[in-house]
């Protein structure tokens, strides 16, 4: 097993503290209903507080970096008809990385309520519509588009532009079927879970780390809490994530070292049994021999013996 520089450990505590900054800032941000986000915005295709549309040719790229960078109660959708702009997506998780993304033309961004995103090198030529509606869409998902699903979205996304700009009886009840037609439109097409990709990558950082933090504690420190506590993580939380990552829990890890640890002392020193359980705080010679019997089937001194 490879060992981690000191610096590896003060990055990740660097990150950590510039993710609680930012969990911080997030809070203090004031949270928008689609009603006092379009006053804001000074959006003109607007049905209350529940959906709104609005064309790019209308915003600069400004005041459309700030219009991401929101927090708000309702699902934001964005098709992408020309050009491109790359973006990040800013949380308020355990995670301080911020993986950058572009989206291209015929790219369908879907950006839920949890998340804000930030806006950045926005190309002369980009040109997209948005879509702002009060019901529940999908996670966060960039989807591709061909040719004729594109034009089918752009359809949709017009007809819903259309009901809100126009009088009806049944507004949200149409609204809510375009949105319905759109999410069948968009099921079974190829996309990017932007939180699934950005949060595996996040666990397997903590599970380098625990592997570190294991490997130069583990002769002495054989509790989860004392793990979680370094990593600035629940217990529960740790031992989810190294099952799903590992496949195997934190005390398989831990007892798994442990055991080499004791093999690797019976073959190459000439440590007594008590000084081995001395070395690897057990209470007492018989707790280390248990231990070992437990999984090798036979005492230390008959592995000693063994080896020789």
């Amino acid at each position: 097993m490879k060992d981690f520089p000191v610096f590896f450990l003060v990055f990740s505590e660097l990150n950590y503290i510039f993710a609680l900054q930012k969990t911080t800032i997030m809070k203090q941000q004031q949270v928008y209903n689609l009603k006092e986000f379009a006053a804001k915005y000074q959006l003109k295709d607007i049905f209350g507080a529940y959906a709104a549309h609005i064309h790019t040719d209308v915003l600069n790229g400004s005041v459309l970096r700030d219009m991401a960078s929101e927090r708000t109660l309702f699902y934001k959708i964005l098709l992408v008809k020309s050009g491109s702009v790359k973006f990040e997506v800013v949380l308020g998780t355990e995670s301080a990385e911020d993986e950058e993304h572009q989206l291209t033309a015929s790219d369908l961004l879907v950006v839920s309520p949890k998340h804000v995103y930030k806006f950045t090198d926005i190309s002369e030529d980009f040109e997209a519509e948005c879509v702002f509606v009060d019901e529940e869409i999908s996670n966060d998902l960039v989807y591709h588009l061909s040719d004729d699903k594109l034009k089918a979205a752009l359809d949709i996304i017009h007809m819903i532009r259309d009901i809100v700009r126009h009088q009806h009886i049944y507004k949200v009840e149409m609204i809510q079927s375009m949105v319905n037609v759109l999410k069948l439109l968009v099921s079974e097409l190829p996309y990017d879970n932007l939180m699934s990709t950005r949060d595996l990558r996040h666990k397997k950082n903590v599970y380098e780390i625990f592997l570190h933090l294991l490997y130069r504690n583990f002769k002495s420190e054989r509790q989860i809490r004392f793990y979680a506590d370094k990593l600035n993580v629940s217990s529960a939380y740790l031992s989810r994530m190294i099952k799903e990552i590992s496949g195997t829990t934190v005390n398989d890890h831990i007892t798994s070292l442990l055991y080499k640890e004791i093999c690797n002392l019976l073959k190459q020193s000439d440590m007594t049994m008590g000084e081995i359980a001395d070395y690897l705080h057990f209470n007492d010679q018989s707790a280390l021999t248990n231990f070992f019997k437990t999984r090798a089937g036979m005492t230390p001194l008959a592995y000693r013996n063994q080896c020789n």
